[in-house]
């Protein structure tokens, strides 16, 4: 007798949850690629300040080698922040919880001849 085939369905949690997910990834990866697009002007800014003293030397044209990459880190950019914004609003708004204390004490306040471990 063959196997019977798998049928997954998600619940709405797991959906939430995957959306979460996924917009951390991406924030994660925006944040890299804000990293990296910063180092590449910063390098840029520094080679063309050098160059006013030292010409087009070796070093400073090492400065400029990955000025072909910022079109690419700029544009998954902006495809990323398009991602997000779609995810943010996708997402449910989930409302803050507050849990109560356990056995309704306060932190603080230990009451007569109790004993905390």
């Amino acid at each position: 007798m063959p196997a019977q085939p798998l049928a997954v369905t998600l619940s709405d949690g797991q959906k939430i949850d995957v959306l979460k997910r996924f917009r951390k990834k991406y924030g994660d990866e925006l944040t890299q690629l804000d990293i990296q697009q910063t180092e590449i002007l910063t390098a840029l800014q520094e080679a063309d300040f050098v160059t006013q003293y030292v010409g087009e030397q070796p070093e400073v044209k090492e400065l400029r080698g990955r000025k072909t990459e910022l079109d690419t880190i700029e544009t998954r950019r902006q495809y990323l922040g398009k991602l997000i914004d779609r995810l943010d609003a996708v997402i449910p708004a989930q409302p803050d919880v507050h849990a109560p204390v356990p056995n309704g004490s306060t932190a603080g306040a230990a009451r007569p001849g109790m004993r905390r471990y």
